[in-house]
């Protein structure tokens, strides 16, 4: 039997409402991420703001000679190229969603 009407597609994933900067918990939340946000948006505004840290943390690696805080910088410098990473591979994934 061959189906006249289509599935509807399946829903878009979206955010939920996350409060963040309480300074560990010594005042109120001062942001927080909206609810209802498409994933793909959220994604898209991550990849931004950590290719923004990259290239601080990247000038600061440049300016640091001293071995202990030379060595915390390259860490994070490498942690944000990690987050980064995921990050495009998945917004490449909503991008194109796999075929099945």
């Amino acid at each position: 039997m061959i189906k006249i009407v289509p599935d509807p597609p399946a829903p878009r994933l979206t955010t939920v409402h996350t409060r963040f900067s309480t300074c560990n918990d010594s005042h109120k939340p001062l942001f927080a991420v909206c609810e209802g946000v498409d994933i793909e948006d959220a994604l898209v505004h991550l990849s931004m703001s950590l290719k923004s840290a990259f290239e601080t943390n990247a000038q600061l690696c440049e300016m640091i000679d001293t071995p202990p805080l030379g060595g915390l910088a390259w860490a994070t410098c490498h942690s944000l190229e990690i987050c980064e990473a995921l990050v495009e591979s998945l917004l490449g994934r909503v991008e194109r969603p796999q075929v099945r």
